[in-house]
């Protein structure tokens, strides 16, 4: 356990980048998955942690029926700047690591 620790802090101290993209990619999967289980309580056809075509068009439909239901409008609005910005972080994060 020791030695996975040292080499987390490791990257993260020389390439913080990769370790932001990491973080961001994982929010975005914790937001939509979040989406996933709200719009499945409410009687939609979701198979959450697998992702489908359909599926892609829940962040439109839970701001269509949120306000019905009480539920904040933030997940949908932090869903596609996390996974851009994690996407972008990662990619100039391994570039970086390469030279």
């Amino acid at each position: 356990m020791g030695d996975n620790l040292r080499i987390l802090l490791y990257m993260a101290r020389h390439d913080p980048m990769v370790v932001i993209g990491f973080l961001l990619i994982g929010t975005f999967s914790i937001l939509f998955a979040h989406i996933q289980f709200k719009m499945r309580s409410v009687g939609y056809k979701t198979y959450p942690l697998v992702s489908r075509p359909s599926d892609w068009g829940l962040p439109a439909e839970y701001l269509k029926i949120r306000s019905r239901n009480g539920w904040s409008p933030w997940p949908v609005y932090l869903l596609w700047p996390s996974i851009v910005l994690g996407l972008v972080s990662l990619a100039v994060g391994l570039f970086r690591l390469g030279n």
